[in-house]
């Protein structure tokens, strides 16, 4: 059997290349190589399954469904969706190879799975495999009204699909998917990680090294995690891999308490994903910024709005307006000769957008992939700016204290402390996009005041 999906990735490339890569992009269609299907049914137990009903949400031209029967000697039964029509020869050829009734069903899944699941006409699969399209939806999108009717918010079509796909499966059903690492933190993904935590038990977690491999022949920069899922089943411990690449030649693993991947009073119920390298991940030592007095807020400066007030050079009536691009290299410069404004008028309009001048600590909140860290901190000093008022635009976190700035030497200990590597691993373990949020770093924990002033004096000591 293992020869159908050897030819399938030739398949498979001259299926997408076909297709408009913006119009693959609009619907989020990234297709599965062969190497990572076949790890991903490595991972379904076999044990006890006869002919067992199989779901492929989203199915592409097959590969996976080709990769399970495989790994299953070709015992099974699939129900594949596939809504284009570029691929639904394709699919058809690539599971008739296969002995079985097998269903391409011309539907949309989101749709049929909700229609199915509130008439109380679940088929109750007994595998899912799945690589769901990646799409953000607007609160007033069709399919996020759809899953609304059975319980489940969430902000992208991927979750959708996920969510979809445990309600069409039995109690102890299997489910694998290959999906996004965005929903393991973050505000918009909370009531998404509530319901799946109350519906299913995380059982794996694979990561890529490489963030951009996983599809690299589509070149997607995206951070992908393959996740399996065990349907209203009681949480236990999570094996957890890492691999280079796709063609995991070093794959390595390790097993986890499930305390080490949701920290059991962290109402955020943000997901980490345990280092491999210790035999223990209990995060960092400390109180969450509030705690110790602290804040933080995104720029309060959205240029777009704002716009006619902008100005390239400062003049009469402007003050400072820090972008990004102001922040480089660990350097601060201002003003800056670029494409971005470096002030901003004073008046009615403005002034609520703006913060008293002083010493703060920036968090740039993108990051790119060739920067050695995910949290890139800087040292604001109190007289790097003129005037009594600053602005700081929207790409930026601003750490604070009652929207003032901080004493000198606890603003320096506070960019050293989010500058460590100590932190930048600690991050990874949860956030797994280049976005730093706001939300994200209120909730690290810090050293206390007294220790943060300590290290700022110590970090001025060696810049000295």
């Amino acid at each position: 059997m293992g020869e159908v999906t050897q030819n399938l990735d030739d398949r498979r490339r001259s299926a997408t290349q076909g297709l408009d890569r913006s119009h693959r992009s609009t619907f989020g269609q990234f297709f599965t190589p062969t190497p990572v299907a076949r790890f991903m049914a490595s991972l379904v137990e076999t044990v006890n399954l006869e002919n067992p009903n199989i779901l492929d949400p989203g199915a592409g031209i097959g590969l996976l469904s080709a990769a399970l029967l495989d790994r299953l000697g070709g015992n099974g039964t699939v129900t594949a969706y596939e809504l284009e029509p570029a691929f639904q020869i394709g699919l058809k050829e690539t599971l008739s190879a296969y002995s079985g009734n097998h269903a391409v069903l011309n539907k949309d899944f989101i749709e049929h799975a909700v229609m199915l699941a509130a008439t109380g006409k679940s088929p109750g699969y007994d595998l899912a495999i799945l690589n769901p399209p990646y799409k953000k939806i607007q609160t007033d999108s069709h399919h996020r009204a759809m899953v609304r009717k059975i319980g489940v918010e969430t902000s992208n079509l991927y979750t959708c699909f996920l969510a979809c796909t445990v309600f069409l499966c039995r109690p102890g059903a299997q489910i694998v998917a290959i999906i996004p690492r965005s929903w393991m933190n973050g505000l918009y993904f909370k009531p998404f990680r509530y319901w799946l935590f109350g519906h299913a038990a995380l059982t794996h977690i694979h990561v890529f090294d490489s963030r951009d491999q996983a599809f690299k022949d589509d070149k997607v920069l995206q951070e992908n995690v393959i996740i399996k899922l065990l349907v209203g089943r009681p949480q236990s411990d999570v094996e957890v891999s890492v691999s280079h690449d796709q063609t995991f030649s070093d794959v390595r693993h390790r097993r986890a308490l499930f305390s080490e991947v949701i920290t059991p009073d962290d109402d955020e119920m943000f997901v980490h994903i345990p280092t491999l390298g210790s035999p223990s991940t209990n995060g960092l030592p400390g109180r969450p910024l509030r705690e110790i007095g602290l804040d933080i807020c995104t720029g309060p400066v959205v240029d777009f709005r704002l716009r006619d007030h902008l100005r390239m050079e400062p003049e009469t009536g402007s003050v400072p307006l820090l972008y990004s691009t102001h922040f480089s290299e660990e350097r601060f410069e201002w003003p800056k000769q670029t494409r971005k404004p470096n002030a901003i008028i004073v008046n009615s309009e403005t002034r609520r957008w703006l913060m008293p001048n002083g010493c703060y600590v920036i968090v740039r909140r993108f990051t790119s992939k060739e920067e050695r860290r995910r949290i890139m901190a800087y040292f604001l000093p109190g007289n790097a700016l003129p005037g009594n008022l600053v602005g700081f635009e929207n790409h930026l976190n601003v750490i604070h204290q009652n929207k003032h700035g901080l004493e000198p030497t606890i603003a320096s200990g506070i960019a050293a402390y989010l500058n460590s590597q100590a932190v930048d691993d600690y991050f990874r373990t949860f956030s797994g996009h280049t976005q730093v949020n706001a939300v994200d770093l209120r909730r690290l924990r810090y050293p206390s005041i007294e220790e943060l002033r300590a290290m700022g004096k110590a970090d001025a000591q060696k810049s000295s």
